[in-house]
């Protein structure tokens, strides 16, 4: 027996909505690493919450000339944020 069908729509009640968030954040940042690492590619991802807390992943370092977001401002203040092993 699968999942059942979640229909796509705002969640209203603070908590749960808190929750989902926290909970599909890390699920992205989980995928967005383990692309980096079996692909070998550059992966970046930028997520803002709702109140405006920047969570980001990087497979490389923002410093480089060739890389194109070395422009953006949240790329000299990277926030640390814990990768599975």
């Amino acid at each position: 027996m699968g999942r059942g069908k979640v229909e796509m729509r705002r969640i209203e009640n603070k908590i749960s909505l808190q929750v989902t968030f926290a909970k599909r954040r890390n699920g992205l940042l989980k995928k967005a690493y383990e692309l980096s690492l079996l692909c070998d590619a550059e992966v970046a991802l930028i997520i803002f919450s709702g109140r405006g807390r920047l969570f980001e992943f990087s497979s490389s370092s923002c410093s480089g000339s060739s890389n194109p977001c070395r422009n953006l401002s949240f790329c000299k203040t990277r926030s640390k944020i814990a990768v599975p092993e």
